[in-house]
């Protein structure tokens, strides 16, 4: 049990002090994770505090929030110098529980978290595989320095189990979190479209390792066998005006709009027949989440957390990675099936594994149990 000094029991119930580490730039799938799963826990009677990049996305939603933040930058994420400001941190705060989210706090708050004795949580959001030396210098992480592994899908525990040999029971699987009272049928949000029987979306970070080249290469198929269909890429990124480009090189500029940065999700999300999720390695994406909580399928890659998830045909499509005709021909099929259905099944798995209360009720659980032994 903890000491007084930090977190106490209330009625049974353990008060935690929670410090977030998070070295995320730009708002991701990822910021959404914590941000939700910051405030649920804060409605709980738990004391949230993030440790965020300077000027990140999540560091000012989080303020907004009225969550406490403190803006550090490792640098490295084997800057050393930067732990006895850590320590400083975790003792001025009564941290109770350490969960860090980013490799490039990995290091830094693990050593920080064990000097002064708290429990600490790595949470593995995306594949991160490892060979050689780095991979056997990660196991030193996760084997001395971490008490317990959050892995947001099957995919990356299983990885994980083959990778380090790490115990079955060190590591949970807590899927990301949906707010799913948000994603309801709401008022039309894009409105420079033209219209065409389809709608077909990907809402990602604008990145190179994102599968955004292959999908907007799968574009001339679709048009070519399904006819009028238009493209909505929502988000932006580094690689924004050479996905541009590449649509004018396909004579397909006509067919996809580019929404940039969009906070409305939920009302974007009302006006699309179908999404696509054409990342060749991702954890569990909450982009395609959103989309089945908004009863719209998905077209994701074996590449993906969805793939223990989705099942073909029946509530999405699951097409090999960096395959633009099979990407293609995944669209095809879904357009061309009773994909209203399948997107119901969808909001069918949304609820029974991803709705915010059960998972962080997981959270929650795992976080007590550490705490208090």
């Amino acid at each position: 049990m903890p000491d007084t000094q930090r977190g106490t029991f209330i009625f049974n119930e353990l008060r935690m002090n929670i410090m977030i580490f998070d070295a995320t730039p730009h708002w991701s799938g990822g910021a959404n994770r914590i941000l939700l799963f910051s405030k649920e826990l804060k409605k709980r009677g738990h004391t949230i505090t993030a440790c965020c990049l300077p000027g990140s996305g999540l560091s000012t939603i989080l303020l907004e929030e009225k969550i406490s933040v403190y803006t550090i930058d490792p640098k490295s994420d084997v800057n050393l110098f930067i732990v006895p400001k850590l320590i400083n941190l975790i003792v001025k705060e009564k941290i109770d529980l350490i969960e860090i989210c980013s490799p490039k706090f990995y290091w830094v708050a693990s050593l920080a978290g064990k000097l002064t004795n708290r429990k600490v949580i790595l949470t593995r959001n995306v594949p991160y595989r490892k060979k050689g030396v780095k991979k056997q210098i990660n196991r030193l992480l996760y084997t001395q320095l971490i008490d317990s592994i959050i892995a947001v899908s099957d995919k990356i525990k299983r990885e994980l189990i083959e990778d380090y040999a790490i115990p079955e029971h060190n590591i949970r699987v807590i899927y990301d979190g949906i707010d799913l009272l948000s994603f309801n049928k709401l008022k039309r949000a894009v409105d420079n479209i033209d219209p065409a029987p389809y709608v077909v979306a990907v809402i990602s970070r604008l990145d190179a390792h994102k599968g955004l080249e292959c999908f907007i290469a799968a574009i001339p198929d679709i048009v070519e066998k399904i006819g009028a269909v238009s493209f909505l890429i929502v988000g932006t990124g580094s690689i924004e005006l050479q996905l541009k480009e590449l649509a004018k090189k396909l004579n397909i500029q006509d067919k996809v709009f580019f929404t940039g940065f969009r906070k409305d999700i939920p009302e974007i999300l009302s006006e699309v027949d179908i999404t696509v999720m054409p990342s060749p390695e991702e954890g569990m994406s909450m982009s395609a989440l959103e989309s089945m909580a908004s009863s719209r399928p998905v077209v994701a890659t074996s590449g993906s957390g969805l793939v223990d998830v989705i099942v073909n045909n029946v509530s999405g499509m699951i097409v090999k990675p960096d395959d633009s005709k099979g990407l293609a021909n995944g669209v095809i099929r879904l357009l061309g099936s009773d994909y209203r259905q399948i997107g119901m099944a969808a909001r069918q798995i949304a609820e029974e594994k991803f709705e915010l209360q059960k998972v962080v009720s997981q959270y929650e659980l795992l976080a007590e149990d550490l705490i208090s032994h």
